[in-house]
């Protein structure tokens, strides 16, 4: 027998094993991803066809994107028979964990912190024959990302029996040629890390332009913060910082990023300890 528990103080959905967030109207766990379930396994039995499509500022060229640029992404849900819309995304790495990092969500979204963080709508939102949801992407240092989302066209009578849902996924992978040592012609230029590939003790030399917060820290390829370098006001001019590798790196590949005044470059470093 299939229990069926609903705590609504807590918005937590129980349906047998399989648990749900329920936010003001939206519902995660439904963007289609591997283990996850769609929108149809609720809604159906409406007209039309619903579509997804993506947009980004600054845009993607050719589904390429900059590694740890920080992108506004907007799924826009389309169905031309429908005047009300929701939705649900996430975007993961080839491990199914999450890529880059999903800070914020604009008007009418939210960010929900599971494991798998989610965007999804704080109500159903209204237009003719589409509805654009938006959220801010920190990009990941390297790698494919996979936006996941899933979409839904409803009637707006809270019933789920004559709505139109639809799911897409669309893969990104890094630009690496924009991200390392190119990123910026201002704030700094010229990063150099060296040796490369090291073992324990590496240098940074870079030319920052004008004075400024300067700060660099080591990442992995799926851009969580493994060290900070360093984090300090510098004068204009030639720098030179020298830096222990922390101890029980195992080896691989790993980013080093640098920025000041709003400006970054990306380098990579291989480790062979």
């Amino acid at each position: 027998m299939t229990r069926f528990l609903l705590f609504s103080s807590l918005g937590l959905i129980f349906l047998g094993s399989t648990a749900f967030i329920l936010n003001s109207g939206g519902i995660t766990g439904r963007t289609g991803s591997p283990g996850e379930s769609t929108c149809s396994g609720c809604h159906g039995g409406g007209g039309g066809a619903t579509t997804i499509s993506l947009s980004a500022t600054p845009s993607f060229t050719a589904f390429q994107y900059i590694p740890g640029q920080t992108y506004t992404i907007g799924l826009t849900v389309n169905n031309s028979l429908f005047s009300k819309f929701g939705f649900n995304a996430e975007i993961l790495d080839p491990a199914n964990v999450n890529a880059g990092n999903i800070t914020a969500g604009l008007t009418g979204v939210q960010v929900v912190n599971l494991t798998r963080k989610n965007v999804t709508q704080t109500g159903t939102q209204s237009g003719i024959g589409s509805a654009l949801f938006q959220f801010v992407w920190v990009a990941p240092l390297s790698g494919t990302a996979t936006i996941y989302a899933g979409g839904n066209a409803v009637d707006g009578t809270g019933g789920t029996g004559a709505d139109t849902p639809g799911n897409t996924s669309f893969v990104l992978t890094a630009d690496l040629s924009s991200s390392v040592n190119e990123m910026t012609k201002t704030g700094i230029s010229g990063l150099n890390v060296y040796p490369n590939p090291v073992r324990s003790e590496f240098n940074m030399s870079y030319n920052l332009i004008e004075n400024g917060l300067v700060k660099a820290a080591l990442y992995d390829l799926r851009g969580a913060e493994i060290a900070e370098i360093t984090n300090e006001n510098q004068n204009a001019g030639k720098q030179f910082i020298r830096t222990q590798l922390p101890d029980g790196l195992t080896r691989g590949v790993y980013f080093v990023r640098l920025s000041s005044n709003e400006k970054q470059q990306i380098q990579r470093l291989i480790i062979v300890q």
